[in-house]
């Protein structure tokens, strides 16, 4: 049986990942901070391991943990809410967190090291996200991941792991709320009042979480050394039609003041996602179209409310 090890695996990825991972036969080895809150929605996962720990100690923990997996996958991050991304001083720990990551990983002789990372860090490189879009973050957080990205890259290469990276666009899903457009527009269409936004010109894409761990399996399994791939839907609309899809399934009827809003600063960032590689490598193909995902989290809250 294969056995992946996954830090932050209880994290909204990470607990996501582990269960996809079990139900399809993988050993999960899931590294969670010392006295997680949340650790018990990962508990009883069959298959999984928890350990809980400190991966600063990362030379005491290779000596319990499983050797030669698979994967060694890096979802651990600190600082990953709105409020939380403008600070420096929180956001550089990840520096450190992710280099002892990548030490542990060549302890147990992890047969590829996996970074997931995020489209804060090309809001206006102007190009699908690929190997040869330019860097462009406008937060700590989108330039914490960046130099993680590149240190994680040649701290593999001297430790011999094949190391790579994965840029995962918008993630919705039924069970996570995120203080972003598309959840302010269900919001107040569900509550009958007209949404105020900009034009909403922007090209983004959405994806939902199955098809996210679905592309991390692909490339826990398949994925190629020093590999760039981005996971997304690949759908790469601008955000207002995403906008008018939420309103025609709550209510075709419902207005919305779309342009009502001057963009901040006159910038337009966009996420737009390049799958190809990730298809070409793994075969990954999305199955979950944004009609089908975002009628599941209408639902959701629906049934909440």
């Amino acid at each position: 049986m294969d056995t992946v090890v996954i830090t932050g695996a209880d994290g909204f990825i990470g607990n996501h990942l582990v269960h996809y991972l079990s139900k399809q036969g993988v050993a999960v080895c899931a590294l969670v901070p010392l006295r997680s809150p949340v650790k018990g929605r990962i508990a009883d996962i069959p298959n999984t391991q928890i350990v809980e720990c400190d991966i600063s100690d990362w030379e005491n923990i290779a000596t319990f943990l499983p050797h030669n997996p698979v994967a060694f996958v890096h979802l651990a991050w600190t600082g990953v809410s709105p409020k939380d991304r403008h600070s420096i001083k929180l956001q550089t720990t990840n520096i450190d967190l992710s280099m002892n990551a990548v030490r542990l990983a060549a302890a147990i002789h992890a047969q590829r090291f996996i970074l997931p990372g995020s489209t804060a860090e090309y809001s206006e490189c102007g190009q699908k996200i690929n190997r040869s879009a330019c860097p462009s973050p406008q937060s700590a957080y989108g330039a914490t991941k960046i130099s993680v990205r590149y240190l994680c890259t040649e701290q593999c290469k001297e430790l011999g792991i094949p190391f790579i990276y994965a840029v995962i666009t918008g993630i919705y899903s039924a069970d996570r709320k995120d203080n972003n457009v598309i959840y302010y527009a269900i919001d107040q269409l569900l509550q009958k009042r007209c949404p105020s936004f900009t034009k909403l010109e922007q090209l983004w894409d959405y994806v939902y979480i199955d098809d996210v761990v679905l592309a991390l399996y692909l490339i826990i399994k398949k994925g190629k050394p020093d590999a760039f791939y981005t996971i997304g839907h690949g759908d790469n609309w601008a955000l207002s039609n995403y906008i008018y899809i939420i309103r025609d399934i709550i209510d075709p009827s419902l207005s919305l003041n779309i342009g009502g809003i001057p963009y901040p600063n006159n910038i337009c960032p966009s996420s737009c996602v390049d799958l190809r590689s990730l298809q070409e490598d793994t075969g990954f193909e999305p199955t979950v179209p944004f009609e089908v995902g975002i009628r599941r989290v209408i639902e959701k809250i629906l049934n909440e409310r």
